[in-house]
């Protein structure tokens, strides 16, 4: 499985960079062969129903496996789930290091080109701040000839770019994301609409916040939430440099109070089964800062309006 390939959705970035897919896997045909694909197939359970800690401890024990078997296949696609799982529990920085690992065990058994594992490092890097290091990593995996997965990596460009102010990358970014072949995905169409915000939002404000509403849009619609609430975040930061502060404070409290039920609600899901996992499909849970910052930009907001208080 591939949360951070072709039907990825998170950037699990904030990304995150998200969808899972990989190789067909042969039968199982030896004991450790069927040990290997249940911890896989148990981390992709995991993982799908929001578990994502638990989700982690399987992918490494298929990682530890596929060691024992000295299989180059079987180490990058564990290794790979490993960082991806990393990067939805919200620890960008075992993200970075399982992906490092994952390139360093593939390295000295013959792969070296692991497009995948640059997408997972440039989504780390941009979570951890290191927007050069992600610009650098997300460039290499648009080199990709998978489409999706370099799709995504523009993404990632773009937001590290614009992070940095790095105009020629994040036209770059815009460049790639105009270029991919129609029909476009859901995902694909909102990456567009918000990095093309991004380019427009100096010189053509008013397009510009359309098009972060309309990636908001696309983002809620196909259960992208963490994507969802960065685009509102967007699209409010362009309100108010118009001087719409009442706008801007909507957009601003939206996002804050969807960012801040994901930090609330996903960090307890290890020990609760989601009625409706696909929700949460693919999302990793946000930072609390960011739902923080915005509803200081909201101008100060109740995160939980409908949490429970205790009484007085």
């Amino acid at each position: 499985m591939r949360y951070f390939s072709p039907a990825a959705a998170v950037l699990c970035l904030p990304l995150l960079l998200a969808g899972c897919g990989g190789a067909a896997q042969d039968k199982p045909t030896a004991q450790d062969d069927a040990a290997w694909d249940q911890a896989m197939t148990a981390g992709r359970d995991s993982f799908e129903l929001g578990r994502y800690t638990v989700a982690v401890t399987q992918y490494r024990k298929a990682a530890d496996m596929a060691l024992l078997r000295d299989d180059v296949s079987a180490i990058t696609e564990a290794g790979y789930d490993l960082a991806v799982a990393q990067l939805a529990a919200n620890t960008p920085d075992k993200a970075l290091q399982t992906a490092q690992a994952t390139r360093q065990a593939a390295g000295v058994r013959g792969q070296t080109q692991l497009y995948s594992l640059d997408l997972v490092e440039a989504a780390a890097h941009y979570r951890l701040g290191h927007y050069s290091s992600a610009i650098s990593s997300a460039t290499q995996a648009m080199q990709s000839s998978d489409s999706a997965l370099a799709g995504r990596a523009a993404l990632v460009l773009g937001l590290a770019a614009d992070a940095q102010s790095d105009s020629a990358n994040l036209q770059k970014a815009a460049a790639y994301l105009a270029s991919l072949k129609k029909p476009l995905s859901a995902t694909q169409q909102a990456d567009q609409a918000e990095i093309q915000a991004r380019v427009l939002r100096q010189s053509a404000p008013q397009q510009a916040e359309a098009l972060a509403v309309q990636a908001a849009d696309l983002r809620r619609n196909d259960g992208s939430y963490r994507d969802m609430a960065r685009a509102l975040a967007l699209a409010a930061r362009i309100a108010s440099a118009q001087g719409d502060q009442q706008k801007a404070h909507a957009l601003w409290e939206r996002a804050a109070q969807s960012a801040a039920a994901q930090s609330s609600g996903l960090n307890r899901m290890d020990v609760q089964t989601l009625a409706h996992g696909s929700i949460t499909k693919g999302n990793y849970v946000p930072p609390e800062d960011d739902a923080a910052a915005w509803a200081r930009d909201a101008g100060g907001v109740s995160l939980r309006p409908f949490e429970e208080k205790d009484a007085q």
